[in-house]
């Protein structure tokens, strides 16, 4: 039986002060995700959206932050009504109570069988197994993708669980903004995004919100992120020259004369990628399969998926992360012949810049080269990705520059997942610059003439460069 959410709030004097905090309250979506600026009773609302929850028989709720330390503010808000309060509802002492996040000991249980219980990123095995019907994120921006997507998703499945995700604006949290965006847009009929301003809290310091406006300035990427709960990305995109509507393309059948190259970044805790590229008769290249795992496999079965992928393919070369010479051994081992890669990042950075570039003397999409499309545009990248690719175009998405552009070592500093980018960059790097200039031909010369014949047969022969 679903309890009714405002008569409990006005038994226990919960106020709601914004009409877009109201909205989130009767909201029944699947995944909640609320993003405001600090101090605007985000982590107070969302505790108390779980209320009912906690009075239905035989639940769990977890609350899960960074850490035991950062979860206990949601747990907390909980603990309050439903323990120190708890006459206001008429209810009985908990069956088991702790309350130390020092010890990692944040749970409730009560006489009806539902629990509350305090997680932390720091443990992700302690994630793993339980069925739960609520999850509350605490500090949300500053947990890793994996831990949603790989332990707290697959928990809510059984008993079609929700989720709140109430958090400030972070740069580094790409897959709450996702989230987010994915509600504000409605491609997803389960997620409802909400957002409100400092007027949600009433006790709020206005006076303080104008001193930081008047410090940091009204465009200021910390303002606007901190204080008025905008979404800022405060550095450039790395790959700024990418355009979905120029690179991304639909997936074709590639011919199998074609040389394909295999990029591979090792990862055990953090994901382990594979990518494919074609290269084109012009050089062009085309990334067209990717296989991004974050089970944490061992090597064979990595292997064994790797080959069972490219079956008939004009497989030319594997590289690989350089730095894990026995992981290469293992693979090698396995029956995937590879060697380290070149792992210069800014060369390799500057050259995949080189392939993205639309020039005049581009390459169009090998599907419809000839084509009205073709003739009509004035200047083609050498770089292609299929819509498929899914991890990758994320990541190109968010991958961007720490603030400043700092470089530690020889390692330039960069933000966002970069497993994809790296790989990518491992393929790149086994091919040549495509503006090396070429030395000029006398026109009409023998040498001219023999270059166009060969030219031609390339062309009408070609099984790969």
């Amino acid at each position: 039986m679903k309890l009714d959410k405002f008569k409990l709030f006005d038994l226990i004097g919960y106020k709601v002060h914004h009409r877009n905090i109201r909205r989130f309250h009767e909201s029944d979506a699947r995944i909640k995700v609320a993003v405001a600026p600090r101090r605007t009773s985000k982590s107070y609302s969302a505790a108390h959206d779980g209320l009912d929850v906690c009075l239905m028989p035989n639940t769990r709720t977890w609350i899960v932050g960074p850490s035991y330390s950062l979860a206990e503010k949601e747990f907390r808000y909980i603990h309050d009504v439903l323990v120190i309060k708890r006459e206001k509802l008429g209810l009985p002492k908990p069956v088991s109570c702790m309350t130390n996040a020092r010890s990692g000991q944040l749970y409730i249980k009560w006489p009806w069988g539902a629990v509350v219980e305090g997680k932390t990123a720091d443990r992700p095995e302690s994630l793993l197994g339980d069925a739960v019907d609520r999850v509350i994120y605490s500090e949300a921006a500053q947990l890793p993708r994996a831990i949603h997507e790989r332990y707290v998703a697959p928990t809510l499945i059984t008993k079609k669980g929700t989720c709140v995700i109430a958090t400030t604006p972070d740069s580094g949290a790409e897959w709450v903004y996702e989230l987010y965006q994915a509600g504000v847009e409605g491609l997803h009929e389960g997620i409802e995004s909400f957002t409100w301003d400092i007027s949600a809290n009433p006790e709020y310091p206005v006076e303080e919100f104008e001193k930081a406006k008047k410090l940091y300035g009204a465009d200021s990427p910390a303002f606007r992120e901190q204080y008025m709960g905008e979404w800022v990305f405060y550095s450039g995109l790395v790959y700024n020259t990418f355009n979905k509507d120029l690179h991304v393309i639909e997936p074709f059948d590639i011919p199998q004369a074609w040389p394909r190259i295999r990029g591979i970044d090792f990862g055990h805790r953090d994901p382990f990628v594979c990518l494919w590229c074609a290269v084109g008769p012009s050089g062009e290249l085309y990334f067209y399969r990717e296989y991004h795992n974050r089970e944490g496999l061992p090597m064979k079965q990595h292997a064994s998926i790797i080959k069972e992928k490219s079956v008939g393919e004009n497989i030319t070369q594997t590289v690989a992360d350089s730095e894990s010479s026995q992981s290469i051994d293992d693979l090698c081992s396995e029956g995937i012949p590879a060697f380290g890669a070149d792992k210069k990042r800014e060369e390799g950075r500057l050259k995949v810049l080189e392939y993205m570039m639309p020039t005049d003397d581009g390459t169009p999409p090998f599907p419809f080269r000839d084509t009205a499309q073709a003739v009509a545009r004035n200047k083609w990248p050498r770089m292609y990705f299929f819509n498929t690719m899914k991890e990758t175009l994320r990541e190109i998405k968010f991958f961007r520059w720490k603030e400043g552009r700092k470089v530690e070592g020889d390692r330039e500093k960069t933000e966002g997942e970069d497993h994809c980018m790296d790989t990518m960059r491992y393929i790149v790097n086994t091919r040549p610059s495509p503006f090396v200039e070429a030395r000029k031909i006398p026109a009409y010369s023998f040498n001219y003439y023999l270059n166009k014949l060969k030219s031609s047969k390339f062309a009408q022969n070609y099984i790969g460069a």
